[in-house]
């Protein structure tokens, strides 16, 4: 098989938006569009965001966050879907620190996503940041 009949690696690419967007915190709309489908949805703890609701989640975490990290504990990739169990460590501007555990189960086509149903916990931190995983 050619290099260009190859399938893309799906698990790369949600490492890689992880990287950009969680980790580096890139929330222009190119490095968005790198990763995210137009018809992007996501669904986190029950609240649905479209892509634009999903750009408004980034930037408003930009907003009060200095540092994201993200510590995968497990991943799988079956065809289209990889499943993250990860860990967010947040550093936020005012001093604060929280840490979220997060299950997602994220769909991609054509090398990029066009899904992400995610629970995230809090473990650690104010209360008041019990939304940042949806928060926008």
């Amino acid at each position: 098989m050619s290099s260009s009949l190859r399938a893309p690696d799906n698990l790369a690419i949600v490492r890689g938006m992880f990287a950009e967007l969680i980790e580096a915190g890139r929330v222009d709309d190119d490095s968005i569009a790198r990763y995210m489908a137009p018809g992007y949805r996501q669904r986190v703890d029950g609240r649905e965001l479209d892509l634009s609701g999903f750009k408004r989640h980034l930037r408003a975490l930009r907003e009060v966050v200095e540092k994201m990290e993200v510590h995968f504990l497990a991943v799988a990739q079956d065809l289209d879907c990889v499943l993250t169990h990860h860990q967010v460590r947040v550093a936020k501007k005012d001093g604060s620190t929280a840490r979220f555990q997060v299950q997602a189960h994220i769909t991609l086509r054509d090398g990029r996503i066009i899904a992400c149903d995610e629970l995230t916990r809090q473990l650690e931190g104010p209360a008041a940041d019990h939304d940042l995983g949806s928060r926008h």
